[in-house]
C-alpha cells in the first residue's frame, strides 16, 4: 500500500501567499482553490491508494513552548480561536487574512471529507510531529511518501518513506538524497541544529552553517556525525588552528542539545490522544461501502461550483479535474469491503 502524507497548513498557507491574485465571487480563494489543486496534480503524480492531510491543531506547538518560551513567539498562535468572533467591522488587515485563511481551511475540510481523503487535527500537536508518528507505526508493507517542502522532514527519509518536492515534483529517497544536498541523509537533523529555523524562532550557532562544515568537515559529507564527535574534532582542530570558527562549535554544545530536542521528529512532540489518534487514522474505515452516497465526487463537484471555483479549472472540465480521485476512493472502499469480509 502507498499513502500520501500531506502536511495540511502548510499546503493551504503557500497557497494563499503564492495565489494572492486568485478570487471566486469577490472573496480570496487561492489557499482552498490551490490547496485542491496542489493535492490533485500529486495524486496524479504519486498514485497513492490513500491519502492523510494533517492539520496543526488549536494552540499547536504548545508543547515545544513549554520547554522553550520563544518557541514562534513570533507568531500570533491564538488567532484560530480568536478569528470566531471577528467581523469586518473591528478587525485590521493583518487578523482579516487571518480569519480569511480560516475560513479556506474549512473549505478544504469540507471538500477533503467528501474526496476520502483521511484528516486529523489534535489539539495542542503540529502536523509534523503527527506525521512522525504515522511514519515511525506504518505497517511492514507500506509505503509512505511525504508531500512538504520543510527540510525537517528530511530526518524521516528512510527504507519506505520518501519526500516529495512540490517545486519540481522529485522524490527524495534514501538512494538519492546524498547526490541530491551533497551530505550524508543521517546528519540531516544534525545540520538543522546547527541553522536553526528563523520561521520557528529557533535560533541556530551563527556563522556555522553547511559551507563551513564541508570545509572544515569533510567527512560529514560521507560519515554520521553526533554532537560529541563533532565538539571532539573541534577541539583537535582549533589546538592546530586557532580559528574562530572551532571555538563557535566547540561553545555550542547547550544549543545544539536544546534544538536536537525541538527538532527531534524521531522523538516528536505528542498527547496521549495524538498517539490513539494516529493508529486509529491509519485504521478506521471512512467509507460505507453499502452506502453510495456516503462520501462523494459529484457533492465535491456541487460544492466546488456554488463556491464559484469551476472558474479557474482548466477548460471547465470538472470531471476531468476531479479525476485523480476516483482512484482514492476506489481504494478506500476496497479497505472496507476487506474488513467486512
Amino acid at each position: 500500500m502507498k499513502t500520501l502524507l500531506i502536511d495540511g497548513d502548510w499546503n493551504l498557507k503557500r497557497n494563499f501567499k503564492k495565489r494572492a491574485d486568485m478570487f471566486a465571487r469577490g472573496e480570496h480563494c487561492g489557499g482552498s482553490f490551490g490547496a485542491l489543486e496542489s493535492i490533485r496534480s500529486i495524486v496524479n503524480n504519486a498514485m497513492p491508494d490513500r491519502i492523510i492531510n494533517f492539520w496543526d491543531g488549536i494552540m499547536g506547538g504548545k508543547l515545544r513552548k513549554d520547554m522553550y518560551a520563544p518557541y514562534k513567539e513570533n507568531r500570533d498562535k491564538s488567532w484560530e480561536e480568536e478569528s470566531y468572533l471577528l467581523t469586518d467591522s473591528d478587525v485590521d488587515e493583518i487578523k482579516k487574512e487571518k480569519y480569511n485563511i480560516l475560513q479556506q481551511k474549512i473549505k478544504v475540510k469540507n471538500y477533503l471529507e467528501e474526496l476520502c481523503i483521511r484528516q486529523l487535527e489534535v489539539d495542542y500537536v503540529e502536523a509534523d510531529d503527527l506525521i512522525a508518528l504515522y511514519v515511525k507505526k506504518r505497517k511492514p508493507d507500506e509505503e509512505v511518501i511525504i508531500f512538504s517542502s520543510d527540510h525537517d522532514y528530511y530526518q524521516l527519509i528512510t527504507k519506505g518513506v520518501s519526500i516529495i518536492r512540490p517545486s519540481d515534483r522529485k522524490l527524495l529517497t534514501v538512494d538519492n538524497f546524498k547526490e541530491e544536498f551533497g551530505y550524508a541523509l543521517e546528519n540531516a537533523l544534525f545540520l538543522k541544529c546547527f541553522e536553526g529555523d528563523v520561521s520557528d524562532n529557533i535560533s541556530g550557532v551563527k556563522g556555522v552553517g553547511f559551507k563551513s562544515i564541508k570545509k572544515y568537515f569533510p567527512k560529514f559529507l560521507e560519515e554520521k556525525y553526533t554532537l560529541d564527535r563533532m565538539l571532539e574534532e573541534a577541539k583537535e582542530h582549533f589546538e592546530n588552528k586557532p580559528l574562530k570558527i572551532f571555538e563557535k562549535i566547540m561553545n555550542s554544545r547547550d544549543v545544539l542539545e536544546r534544538n536536537r530536542t525541538l527538532m527531534n521528529l524521531k522523538r516528536p512532540f505528542l498527547t496521549e490522544e495524538a498517539k490513539r489518534e494516529v493508529v486509529e487514522i491509519a485504521n478506521y474505515v471512512i467509507v460505507d461501502p453499502d452506502n453510495s452516497e456516503d462520501r462523494s465526487i459529484k457533492t465535491a463537484m456541487r460544492m466546488l461550483i456554488a463556491d464559484g471555483y469551476k472558474q479557474h479549472i482548466f477548460n471547465e472540465d470538472i470531471e476531468l479535474f476531479f479525476r485523480p480521485f476516483f482512484r482514492i476512493i476506489s481504494k478506500e472502499k476496497e479497505y472496507s469491503n476487506s474488513l467486512l469480509q
